[in-house]
């Protein structure tokens, strides 16, 4: 990743963040977390991926996230200072549910070797 796309990358996740804590009342974003921003080579395309606590109403977050596209790219727009605000497009980031599978897994691989 290049510094720019860096740079940027950064000034989006931080300004979804701030949106999200500031400015949406929707009750599906109380504990949401944006976990990170990933822009793709030419700046176009941005995929913001989020965390929720409650992984029942993943579908249902992803969902109003996706619906709300166009008002954090505008509110990102107004925010930042760039000739052209990348297409948004939100993901669950399942980064954290894999490494709780695979804490799990040690666990029990450790509890067999203590009881055999």
């Amino acid at each position: 990743m290049n510094q720019r796309n860096h740079r940027l990358s950064e000034l989006i996740y931080r300004e979804i963040g701030s949106i999200i804590l500031t400015e949406m009342r929707d009750p599906r974003f109380k504990d949401l977390t944006i976990t990170g921003v990933k822009l793709n080579d030419d700046l176009s395309y941005a995929k913001v991926y989020f965390t929720i606590p409650d992984h029942m109403k993943i579908k249902e977050t992803a969902k109003a996230l996706n619906h709300a596209q166009g008002f954090f790219r505008s509110k990102v727009g107004e925010r930042i200072d760039v000739k052209y605000i990348p297409q948004i497009k939100f993901f669950f980031d399942e980064s954290q549910q894999n490494a709780d599978k695979i804490e799990q897994i040690f666990r029990e691989i450790h509890s067999e070797k203590l009881n055999s």
